[in-house]
């Protein structure tokens, strides 16, 4: 739809609708999981009778979505305008992440100050800090209200990881981001632990901290009908994500090293990440047991998924305080249980014990996630695969997100 199809009547319509700017770095067709999820909160809102706009930039993700070139201003079916700023794509992906770091947040911060106002602007954490910041900057400037998104919670766990190790550099930005949070009309964290983290910087931000955590995200790709071709009698343990520096993934592979492959147990990693060729190393002397599967499309890691016995979700000591892994409602849609390596005391770790959904172990425990391995290879475990569904279906579907998402607009859209 081209901007000369309004009609005089269109146009008076669209002045007259509350407007919502959506940003965030990467929108759909780009491949990470909140660029589809933004699309799906464009269209709930366009729903409900609000002019929504999206500011993102061209396709950069991954290495396959440099190739798509999409112009800065295209229009939706239903009058939605998505703008995408230039930003840097290079072949060497260190100088073109620290160059896009600063650089998304600067044009998005001069795009806004030239551009009509809009009720309400959400912002998510990619890129960190410095997106939200200079968004905050705008809002508070053109009177706009804001929702700052919190994918994860920056820049605590960005220290756990040593990005900001240095603590002149922590506390600055921190000092950052505590403006944004103060400026922000609602925010939206995953879980009361990401929650508790934010409330343990400032006790007054308590009231305007939203819990509105992700679901599975669906694709119309059509998905083959099996992945593994092979008839194989082998329990598959799966880890489907980024294989990167939060997931701490050495501890199952050091399992079956230490105490011995299982003949029917099978290990596989499917992704990509920092610490893929870290993985492949120490699992070299356990080849025969251990796989690992490039990245594949939502459709297709979803089918890899639902073919699994058991599926993993791991992350690094005092991560899960940060963020909320968004794997977790994949892994339950398709009714499969999980091997959860968190602290225990964790929400995430006392759901799954609580609606019995899995296993929780520490990374320390070896033994015990050998041992958790040998009762899978004897089918000494059982988990209903409707029950875990069941589970899913009221606690994570997108049903609930909608619900509790247009809630939060509607009520900051009614205050003064």
């Amino acid at each position: 739809m081209s901007t000369e199809s309004f009609g005089g009547n269109d146009l008076f319509m669209l002045d007259n609708k509350k407007k919502v700017l959506l940003i965030h770095r990467y929108f759909y067709p780009d491949s990470p999981p909140y660029a589809l999820i933004l699309e799906d909160m464009r269209q709930i809102l366009s729903k409900q009778g609000y002019h929504v706009d999206v500011l993102s930039s061209q396709p950069s993700y991954k290495s396959i979505d440099k190739t798509k070139k999409i112009p800065f201003k295209t229009i939706a079916s239903d009058g939605s305008i998505i703008y995408r700023l230039p930003v840097f794509r290079l072949n060497n992906t260190k100088i073109e992440k620290i160059l896009n770091y600063f650089w998304f947040p600067i044009i998005t911060f001069i795009f806004l100050l030239a551009h009509k106002k809009y009720h309400i602007i959400t912002v998510s954490t990619a890129p960190q800090i410095f997106l939200a910041f200079f968004v905050s900057l705008i809002t508070k400037l053109k009177k706009n209200k804001l929702i700052y998104h919190c994918m994860d919670i920056h820049p605590e766990i960005g220290r756990l990881s040593g990005e900001f190790k240095n603590k002149i550099i922590y506390y600055f930005l921190k000092k950052i981001d505590m403006i944004t949070c103060k400026t922000a009309s609602a925010i939206i964290v995953l879980s009361s632990d990401m929650k508790k983290a934010l409330i343990d910087r400032a006790k007054y931000l308590e009231d305007k901290i939203f819990i509105i955590n992700n679901y599975d995200i669906s694709t119309k790709e059509i998905a083959p009908d099996s992945f593994f071709q092979e008839n194989s009698s082998k329990k598959r343990i799966i880890y489907a994500g980024n294989i990167g520096r939060y997931q701490h993934l050495d501890s199952f592979i050091l399992a079956l090293r230490e105490y011995g492959c299982i003949e029917n147990i099978e290990l596989i990693f499917v992704g990509e990440g920092h610490a893929l060729n870290q993985l492949k190393h120490l699992a070299a002397p356990i080849k025969n047991c251990v796989r690992f599967i490039p990245h594949q499309s939502l459709s297709i890691a979803r089918k890899i998924i639902s073919e699994a016995d058991m599926c993993i979700v791991s992350l690094q000591e005092g991560v899960i305080k940060y963020a909320y892994p968004s794997k977790t409602m994949t892994y339950l849609a398709e009714g499969i249980p999980i091997l959860a390596c968190v602290e225990k005391k964790s929400e995430l770790a006392q759901f799954i014990t609580t609606e019995n959904l899995g296993i929780v172990v520490d990374h320390s425990e070896r033994e015990e996630i050998y041992n958790f391995f040998k009762q899978l290879s004897q089918n000494n475990l059982s988990y209903r695969k409707e029950h875990i569904q069941n589970v899913f279906n009221k606690t994570f579907s997108k049903k609930q997100f909608e619900k509790k998402f247009t809630c939060l607009i509607l009520t900051l859209m009614e205050e003064k």
